[in-house]
């Protein structure tokens, strides 16, 4: 069954709430397309398992003050940590509600950070729509999904807004989705900061699929058992995209291996993934194996924008390459259950569920380079391409607000935040 559907009665709890600059994208997906180009996806194939190839971490925490070694087995970084207690006590430093400006969202058994985007007045909740669950990208907060203003919008070197424009803070509240932001705690990332003139440390504050994934993940099946009546769709943003794609396997695999009774495929709409680096990332060369912090070992994860070579992180999650038609890499396994049936090299463990994926980036400029800072054409769609809506924002569509650094990456938040990006974000969510 096809559970992404438009419905009317986001028009009757607050208007349409869309942004300028698109029309209605529905699911874009043909299912007898995706099915066909399934059909033939390997089954168990040699070489490739669906569970985790990053260990777990042996300590949660970190200094703050030590650069780590090559292979310190006790450094944290590259590695899963865990919400449960190490053997010190000690939790995933990012899993901590302390310090925050904002009162953290409220829902059972989760013990992290959240923020829960409040209804505009006249608005409630469509609890026929899917809670949505928003995931940032690397060094940045929920605040990367709500509106913003820079102090001095002349200044900046690039026609800036003079009015605020709503975000999807704004916009899916104001059509009755629930929308949930997980705060992965940029400012408690425990990693020491590069020693002056040095590129060694981890000043930016970076973190890697084995700080953000388990939030996700935690936030996600919580959500799933408290609201087990409703359905969930997810946003993630740049590393964000990749890590949302990493905590649905290993959910789907708790499942697999009967630690924990859903199957999180029956439970999602849609997935929504704005410049991921599912192929590669532009900082790769400049930080794998040279910088051993986290600001490393996320680009070794997510491997060479340019000339991608699948990554031992990949693997459970892309599968083995399929054929494309310009070389580009591309796995059988980056649209789990895309059509109902085909998840991780197995079939018949989706529940009959299908699950809608959107991907959205800016188009390679016309000589094959990127004007987007981190990703490609490339690096952030999936395949099957049959099983994904993998859509294009225009060169100008960048984020004219001067979020972040006064927008110096700008055309990398296009996708969710240039009013182009936040269209076509809204109407793969259902919405309108």
């Amino acid at each position: 069954m096809r559970v992404l559907v438009l419905l009317a009665t986001g028009c009757t709890l607050g208007g349409t709430g869309k942004p300028p600059g698109g029309g209605d994208q529905g699911s874009g997906i043909d299912l007898a397309k995706c099915k066909a180009a399934l059909a033939s996806a390997p089954i168990a194939p040699a070489g490739f398992d669906y569970h985790d190839a990053l260990p777990t971490a042996v300590h949660n925490t970190w200094d703050g003050k030590t650069l780590p070694q090559p292979n310190d087995p006790s450094y944290p970084g590259g590695h899963y940590r865990t919400i449960a207690p190490d053997a010190t006590g000690a939790i995933h430093a990012g899993c901590t509600t302390a310090g925050l400006m904002y009162t953290p969202a409220a829902i059972p058994g989760y013990p992290c950070a959240a923020q829960d985007f409040g209804f505009p007045p006249g608005v409630v909740e469509d609890t026929t729509k899917p809670i949505v669950i928003l995931v940032h990208g690397n060094s940045d907060t929920p605040a990367g999904y709500m509106k913003f203003l820079a102090a001095n919008p002349a200044s900046l070197d690039f026609q800036a807004d003079t009015v605020a424009r709503d975000q999807l803070a704004d916009l899916l509240p104001a059509q009755g989705f629930r929308t949930i932001a997980i705060d992965m705690r940029t400012d408690k990332v425990d990693d020491a900061p590069s020693p002056e003139n040095t590129d060694t440390g981890n000043t930016p504050l970076n973190s890697d699929h084995g700080w953000t994934v388990p939030l996700i993940e935690e936030l996600v099946r919580d959500v799933a058992i408290a609201y087990p009546d409703r359905q969930i769709s997810l946003v993630g943003f740049s590393l964000g995209a990749t890590a949302v794609r990493d905590a649905v396997r290993r959910l789907w695999v708790e499942y697999m291996d009967k630690t924990w009774d859903v199957n999180i495929f029956t439970r999602l709409s849609a997935v929504v993934l704005a410049s991921g680096a599912h192929h590669g990332v532009s900082t790769f060369s400049a930080e794998c194996g040279l910088n051993f912090t986290m600001r490393g070992t996320v680009t070794c994860e997510m491997g060479e924008r340019n000339g991608y070579t699948e990554t031992t992180f990949a693997r459970p999650l892309d599968g083995p390459a399929l054929p494309t038609s310009d070389g580009s890499f591309g796995g059988w396994w980056e649209t789990p259950c895309a059509d109902g049936d085909y998840a991780y090299g197995t079939r018949g463990n989706c529940g009959g569920h299908v699950v809608a994926y959107t991907t959205i980036t800016m188009q390679d400029l016309p000589n094959g380079t990127q004007q987007d800072e981190f990703v490609s054409e490339a690096a952030s769609r999936i395949y099957p391409l049959d099983c994904a809506n993998n859509l294009l924002d225009a060169l100008t569509d960048f984020d004219t607000s001067g979020y972040f650094y006064n927008g110096y990456f700008r055309n990398h938040f296009g996708s969710v935040r240039s009013d182009a990006g936040l269209a076509k974000v809204v109407a793969a969510l259902g919405g309108m």
